[in-house]
């Protein structure tokens, strides 16, 4: 489901204060819990300009947590709105992956690139929702970006 920019604007205003608290929360395990990048995700991560590449986190975890129920997930899924189960997910300098061996992580660590570049996890999560729910999540802008630079 696209919506209109307006209407995208007004759910992503009332949504992000809350996805941005979840963020907060589930970087600050990643952090403690996760394990640092390995070398040569380290030097992507480098090529990236990433602040502080060494205080990135990664944390195998199944299933990846996420803001919501899971049957509320699958039911905005179906409703066409930007939720959905990930097989990895940026959370500010934290990276969940279902398997860390995947190559997700170059695309989870261009999320992270833009976590800094937007300036913390709420921007990031206020422009992230409004462009999955004007775009679509294939064509927003930020996921296009990562796919691209993976």
């Amino acid at each position: 489901m696209i919506l209109p920019l307006g209407l995208a604007l007004t759910l992503a205003s009332g949504i992000a204060p809350a996805t941005a608290r979840w963020a907060a929360d589930q970087e600050r395990r990643i952090l403690a819990e996760g394990k640092p990048l390995g070398a040569e995700a380290l030097a992507f991560a480098r090529e990236l300009e990433i602040r502080n590449p060494e205080e990135v986190r990664v944390l195998e975890v199944r299933p990846i947590p996420l803001p919501a129920p899971r049957p509320m997930v699958r039911l905005a899924g179906r409703w066409g709105l930007p939720f959905f189960e990930p097989a990895g997910m940026a959370l500010g300098r934290g990276i969940y992956l279902l398997d860390t061996e995947s190559r997700l992580l170059r695309h989870e660590l261009v999320h992270v690139a833009q976590y800094q570049r937007l300036g913390g996890i709420e921007p990031f999560m206020r422009r992230y929702l409004v462009e999955c729910l004007i775009h679509g999540y294939a064509d927003a802008p930020l996921e296009v970006e990562a796919r691209s630079k993976e």
